[in-house]
């Protein structure tokens, strides 16, 4: 219930009303929130990338960060992953951070409780399997928790981590748009949600533009301005974490 509530007043304010709240509601909701960055003063940004992997473009984006030393989080699905499991320890293996999105891209809200916290075991002994480390940190679908399905997944072992910037690389664009919308608002510490795969609900097509070239252009623009990118717990390593309220359905 006081999810439910929180979420329509968000959905219901413009940014900087929103922007307000959070500054009143995420000290005190802190003991139940979410990590969208770090606190402590930063030069990194987390490198975070969703719904993947995808075999026509995954290996083309672990080229781009091998090539200029770059490490990153990927939120994996493992029914995608399950037929790609050479490419996950590939992952590992390169220094990436290997995290779990669910097993297909549901909302967990809409999910009886036992059934989720069933399907996220269940999902986060196979990840970790197929990479050969231990999965600690967790992203759910769309962003959607209420506090039930955050409480689970943290009695579990996993930090639910949201995100603070974002390119909206779901939508067709060019990719030097989405490149520019992810570092518009972008700054030290924060958390970036990219995809290297993309899950869009029926009907709605599917963005097809070059993905690695965005990410490329992204990596550009943050060395322009001193920024570096990493592992969600590689910045975390270095700092104290930023805690949100983040609930949304």
């Amino acid at each position: 219930m006081l999810t439910t509530v929180l979420d329509r007043v968000r959905t219901s304010l413009g940014p900087a009303a929103r922007r307000r709240l959070r500054r009143f509601a995420d000290p005190l909701l802190s003991p139940v929130g979410s990590i969208n960055g770090t606190r402590s003063p930063s030069h990194e940004v987390a490198l975070t990338f969703d719904d993947g992997p995808d075999l026509a473009v995954t290996p083309r984006l672990l080229d781009l960060l091998r090539d200029r030393g770059v490490r990153a989080t990927f939120f994996l699905l493992t029914d995608k992953a399950a037929g790609q499991a050479a490419l996950v320890k590939r992952m590992a293996s390169e220094g990436h951070e290997v995290a779990l999105h669910f097993d297909r891209h549901d909302r967990l809200p809409g999910l009886p409780l036992p059934v989720a916290r069933q399907r996220i075991i269940a999902a986060r002994q196979e990840l970790e399997d197929m990479a050969g480390a231990p999965v600690r940190y967790f992203r759910p679908p769309f962003g959607a928790q209420n506090l039930a399905t955050y409480v689970l997944a943290r009695s579990i072992g996993l930090e639910v981590v949201a995100w603070s910037a974002y390119a909206e690389d779901w939508n067709e664009q060019e990719p030097g748009t989405a490149a520019a919308r992810g570092l518009r608002d972008l700054n030290g510490g924060d958390i970036l949600l990219l995809h290297d795969g993309v899950e869009v609900p029926d009907g709605d097509p599917v963005p097809l533009f070059d993905r690695v070239r965005m990410v490329e252009l992204l990596l550009d623009g943050m060395a322009d301005r001193g920024l570096t990118a990493t592992t969600v717990g590689a910045m975390l390593s270095a700092g104290k974490p930023r805690l949100v309220a983040w609930f949304r359905l």
